[in-house]
């Protein structure tokens, strides 16, 4: 018996697919650099754009 939580209407488009891809890509990337939270992660890189961007070079 299912109650068809499953199959949420997503609204606004493709919008929640695309934050969840961002997510995923920003979470690895934490990951990636040694933080072992999403908040650390966060604190840390919070306005080193520098650093952020020589990542995608």
């Amino acid at each position: 018996m299912t109650f068809s939580e499953d199959f949420l209407l997503r609204r606004g488009g493709n919008a929640p697919v695309n934050w969840a891809i961002l997510d995923n890509f920003f979470t690895t990337l934490a990951r990636f650099l040694g933080f072992r939270t999403i908040p650390q992660a966060q604190r840390a890189l919070a306005n080193q754009i520098q650093k952020v961007f020589s990542f995608f070079v």
